[in-house]
């Protein structure tokens, strides 16, 4: 297939789709030790002591450049716990095509961790706050909202484009939208993301205080769906990340064209994300939520691996089929415990957490982008055209071995996706209007 170029002459700049493999996106556990406690957290060993050595990750940044990943995720854990932060986060500097997502509670945000943020490439900075007051926002995570408010000023200060996630659950969901109004008044953030607490890891033990019921996954979604728009015109692009695949429901009002969050994509398609675990284990994410694992996700070590190398096989797992997925109805029964049959015992016998033999799980092949729900609505060229055009150096323009386009916003992971012969109508719009900008 001919590579499509897209040259909006208006800009001085040449597009120019580039190929990539099925993974889209790299999460990169660079610790398992955390400072909170928050009872939604799913570790997949306790509070150890157990850092990613920082080799390993330029190691990853590395290989997710080479490799043309979309993004690489810094996580935990607490991030800001690793002893060699200032080295990693120098080490961002490597990557050029790839963006770069830290994800931080934000109680520890200190002059110095200040300064080496604002100092590092990182693209965007994640941190979670869940309500609009002490007793609301520490329903689950603990009291401590005045220190996260200051790190979350702190990390603005950066420079860095802030997303902030809420885990909404029975104590604080039916007031998100206070949290969003809040974040748009104060500029402290640009996105606002809500996501259920997922049966997994240490969670399992408050699963039932803090679970959403079926029921309130569509009141959450009615309550973003009401108030989207508003905000995105105050400046918010607020989303909740679990409706899909928790209810199997399409958030239709957020997603009336072909544009979702990458975190969203890499939740919905199993063979866009990998991960890599404090100990080194390099993982499939295709039978997997939380830190639970179905059978065996582990492909190798980065340890003993190349990571470069771990991504090719990756890539040929996804490829020729071996890698397999749950149906999202089970996914969905297990992860959230919710519909036709969900039993927390059951769920523990699936990912081998009981002494009783493992059931048997079905498991089908991976649906890829390119037969993702989206693609069936309609594309907006004049908006994908108007993005490229306003802010080009954080677009990249890249082709799924599927022959899906995705059209990757890397300041706001947002990705649009295209049909191969919509390359050619984008292609119309953008000289159309590069020759109306020459001829104003």
């Amino acid at each position: 297939m001919k590579e499509p170029e897209f040259d909006p002459a208006s800009v001085g700049h040449t597009w120019r789709t580039e190929p990539v493999g099925r993974t889209l996106r790299l999460v990169v556990d660079a610790v398992n030790e955390c400072n909170l406690r928050c009872s939604y957290c799913h570790p997949g060993k306790v509070w150890l002591t157990e850092q990613l050595p920082a080799a390993v990750i330029t190691d990853a940044f590395d290989a997710a450049e080479h490799a043309g990943i979309l993004e690489v995720v810094l996580t935990g854990g607490e991030i800001t716990l690793h002893e060699d932060l200032p080295r990693i986060l120098d080490a961002t500097h490597r990557l050029r095509r790839c963006a770069s997502t830290l994800i931080t509670n934000a109680t520890m945000i200190t002059d110095h961790t200040q300064r080496a943020l604002a100092g590092s490439n990182l693209t965007r900075i994640c941190t979670s706050v869940d309500g609009v007051d002490n007793d609301l926002h520490g329903s689950a995570r603990g009291k401590n909202l005045p220190t996260v408010l200051e790190g979350l000023q702190r990390l603005r200060e950066t420079g860095k484009s802030i997303t902030v996630i809420t885990v909404v659950h029975q104590g604080n969901w039916a007031r998100a939208i206070e949290l969003t109004d809040y974040l748009a008044e104060t500029g402290l953030a640009t996105q606002h993301h809500l996501c259920a607490p997922s049966f997994s890891g240490q969670a399992r033990r408050n699963y039932p205080r803090l679970a959403l019921r079926e029921n309130d996954f569509h009141k959450v979604q009615a309550l973003v769906d009401r108030h989207h728009q508003p905000m995105l015109d105050r400046g918010v692009y607020l989303t909740f990340n679990s409706m899909w695949p928790a209810t199997g429901v399409r958030p239709v009002v957020i997603n009336p064209g072909r544009t979702i969050t990458l975190q969203q994509l890499s939740e919905q398609v199993k063979d866009t994300l990998c991960n890599i675990r404090p100990n080194g284990e390099f993982r499939l994410q295709a039978a997997t939520w939380g830190r639970e694992m179905v059978g065996n996700a582990v492909i190798g070590s980065t340890h003993t691996e190349r990571i470069s190398d771990l991504l090719v096989t990756a890539q040929s797992l996804l490829s020729d089929g071996r890698a397999r997925q749950l149906p999202r109805a089970v996914e969905a029964r297990h992860k959230f415990q919710i519909g036709t049959g969900a039993d927390q015992t059951i769920t523990d016998q699936l990912i081998a957490h009981t002494d009783s033999p493992a059931r048997e799980v079905e498991t089908r092949p991976i649906a890829s982008v390119d037969e993702h729900w989206l693609m069936s609505n309609p594309l907006d060229f004049a908006a994908v055209a108007a993005q490229l055009r306003t802010d080009p150096d954080s677009q990249r323009i890249v082709q799924h071995p599927t022959g899906t386009v995705l059209v990757f916003d890397r300041t706001r992971s947002l990705v649009t996706l295209l049909k191969p012969e919509e390359c050619e109508a984008l292609s119309s719009e953008l000289a159309m209007a590069a020759t109306g900008s020459r001829t104003a």
